[in-house]
């Protein structure tokens, strides 16, 4: 008979908690335990903010889920979903494929996900704190804002380097607000160029006091607390937008800071949004007993379940105490349930709260005592040593801790050489992308809204020389060149850009011919507008409307019924460059140049083909009475070497045509001083 399988997914508190109770009571030949688990390790979340902060170091808050759980089956591949009524579990093979895995008992332990986009650009701009990953990445930038103000002559840059924004008054933005401002002020003696006056390091809450899970006395001895320590309030305000300069309020105001961490957000992750099972709230609804609700053998615990706590009718709150407590109690009754035992409604009384405040203080409620100060601190730090998931591990937070008491924390900030990717970045109205003068790093793409480019003139104020929107792009001329960025960008509205580093573009630019191609057509419009030399001839041509170089309407011309026959007879017999297609009152339908009818021909055209099926429909025009620079802006953009002249784009009657050449021409002799010649 084969083993009895229950498959954990989820190496938090709760997975992590069932999976060893079950190891312990159940004997492994009758029992088979599965864990699935993204990571190998298991995570101490409590102390995140105090890896970010340079108090302890990123190994002393994980656990290798191995050799914590011996004689459990750890798998570190992706459950994709889990299909109910047959019992399997169906996820991604480590060669990539999707394999299947019956079970007699599954436990939902698969907690949360990071949620950014509830405020617009916190994805792009903001540092969250879910995973040592990222408290790691947090801890390095702060040391990198301190080493970018120590050598910054700017004051105003100065001190946006060394403002540090924290989003949510939970327990998680609290403790990080505390640690960043201990971690950047206790530094602050290694550092000549700025002082502690230039530091700023902001909450914002939405709430009108912060950690709303403890007692009004705590929260307002938090608070003011901190405030005395240097971390500013900012209460009753929401984000609504993040950008490349700080956070945005709603009522308005804008917080400038390089740095923003964001602590609200939270989401199901996708396997529990794709499994057909009731939700409330965001959370698997469930029995007393933690079974999902409507099953007999799913049960649910965790950050990802609404469970009802027995002792006081309320719903379980996401902490690490519950779901630990959930954990043990779902594997007591899934063992109860293999003995045909009943099983017991989860009941749990909380041991109360703590939270580290910063500068070695705390707030904290134990079984309905309250403490605050260094007192707290202390158990707050002795409550999460006992805490720790291993022995080693509370030796390294215990070494770490005792570290930090008698020596300063690590500045070390090692800079190695990531892989450039693709990333997004946000922009409000306003807000500059890059500046004239500055070293070129990044290629743009826009995905939504527009920019403009802009150069100084001759008095130094800036004047806009082009205007560019969705799908177009900008940053490669200084790139190519390897020269200073020669003008600056702006967003006009809300802006949502691609950002490609350097090597990605030169990468990219070098090996995809058709990126190539395109990149070097926008050259050759971009060019002579930024280029200063071209300033003084270009703005001659701006003078002059196109009516100067106009030509007339040509002699040879099709209509949308002739055929394909009929235009290739006329290219050859008059050697043509291009054909313009006119209806019976003369308004132009589309135009034909040899691109197209080699085209046509290789799409398996007849000679009868009509000439409406394969030219080029609603082709760029402009009018006569626009600015010359506006034809040659456009020919240059689109690479064309000529552009009909129509009467006016709603009636597109077509009056005639204008050529690069005799532009060139007049441009040359303006340029080298010689008669103007039309």
């Amino acid at each position: 008979m084969d083993p009895t399988r229950i498959v954990i997914i989820g190496g938090g508190f709760a997975g992590v908690k069932c999976a060893g109770i079950l190891r312990k009571q159940l004997p492994p030949q009758s029992c088979e335990i599965v864990l699935f688990s993204r990571e190998n390790n298991m995570v101490f979340y409590p102390l995140l903010a105090e890896v970010a902060g340079a108090a302890i170091n990123p190994g002393a808050v994980t656990v290798p889920l191995r050799q914590m759980l011996p004689g459990v089956r750890c798998r570190t591949e992706e459950v994709r979903q889990i299909d109910l009524p047959v019992s399997e579990v169906e996820y991604e093979g480590y060669d990539g494929r999707v394999s299947r895995m019956r079970f007699d008992h599954a436990v939902l332990a698969c907690g949360t996900a990071v949620n950014l986009t509830l405020v617009p650009g916190m994805v792009d701009h903001a540092f969250p704190l879910k995973s040592v990953g990222d408290a790691i990445a947090l801890r390095f930038h702060v040391t990198e804002q301190l080493e970018k103000a120590e050598v910054c002559d700017d004051p105003e840059r100065r001190r946006w380097y060394l403002s540090f924004i924290i989003v949510g008054g939970g327990f998680s933005g609290v403790e990080v607000a505390g640690e960043i401002n201990d971690l950047v002020r206790a530094s602050l003696r290694f550092y000549g160029n700025f002082t502690a006056e230039e530091i700023s390091v902001t909450l914002v809450h939405a709430r009108d006091q912060i950690l709303p899970e403890v007692s009004p006395t705590l929260r307002e001895f938090a608070r003011m607390n901190m405030e005395q320590a240097g971390i500013r309030m900012v209460l009753n305000a929401r984000a609504v937008l993040a950008t490349a300069e700080g956070v945005e309020l709603h009522d308005g105001r804008m917080l400038r800071g390089a740095t923003v961490v964001c602590t609200i957000g939270t989401t199901l992750p996708q396997l529990v949004q794709r499994l057909d099972a009731p939700k409330e709230h965001g959370r698997l609804l469930t029995d007393p007993d933690m079974r999902l609700r409507g099953t007999s053998n799913v049960w649910a615990i965790g950050d990802c379940a609404s469970v009802l706590n027995a002792y006081d009718g309320q719903v379980s709150p996401t902490t690490g105490q519950f779901a630990e407590r959930q954990g043990r109690q779902v594997a007591e009754n899934i063992i109860r349930v293999l003995r045909k035992e009943p099983t017991r409604p989860f009941s749990y009384r909380p041991l109360g709260q703590l939270c580290g405040i910063g500068e070695r203080n705390a707030v904290a409620e134990i079984l309905g005592v309250r403490l605050s100060g260094f007192p707290a601190w202390w158990l707050w730090r002795t409550v999460y040593l006992l805490k720790s998931p291993s022995w080693s591990r509370r030796i390294k937070v215990a070494f770490d801790w005792t570290w930090e008491l008698l020596f300063p924390r690590d500045l070390a900030y090692p800079r190695v050489d990531q892989t450039e990717r693709i990333a997004r970045a946000h922009y409000r109205p306003g807000d500059y992308i890059f500046v004239e003068g500055e070293p070129a790093v990044n290629f743009y793409v826009i995905e939504q809204g527009e920019v403009e480019a802009m150069r100084r003139d001759a008095t130094g104020q800036p004047k806009i020389m082009a205007v560019f929107g969705p799908g177009e792009f900008f940053g490669e001329i200084a790139l190519l060149d390897g020269t200073l960025r020669i003008g600056s960008v702006r967003a006009r509205t809300e802006v949502e850009v691609l950002v490609m580093g350097k090597e990605v573009f030169s990468q990219i630019s070098g090996a995809l011919t058709p990126f190539r191609n395109l990149v070097a057509q926008a050259l050759r419009w971009r060019r002579p507008r930024l280029n200063p030399r071209l300033t003084q001839a270009w703005g001659v041509l701006e003078r002059r409307p196109l009516s100067t170089f106009m030509e007339a309407v040509p002699e040879h011309r099709l209509a949308p019924d002739d055929t394909f026959e009929d235009a290739v007879r006329l290219f050859d017999e008059h050697g043509l460059e291009f054909l313009c297609v006119l209806d019976q009152d003369g308004r132009l339908q589309g135009v034909i140049t040899r691109n197209e009818l080699f085209e046509a021909f290789a799409q398996g055209k007849t000679a009868a083909t009509k000439v409406r099926d394969f030219m080029k429909a609603d082709p760029v025009v402009v009018t006569p009475n626009e600015p010359s620079l506006m034809g040659g802006d456009e020919m240059n953009r689109h690479d064309l070497d000529w552009l009909p002249v129509v009467e006016d784009k709603g009636s597109r009657r077509l009056v005639g045509v204008i050529r690069s050449e005799r532009m060139l021409r007049h441009l040359v002799s303006h340029l080298t001083g010689g008669p103007a010649s039309n």
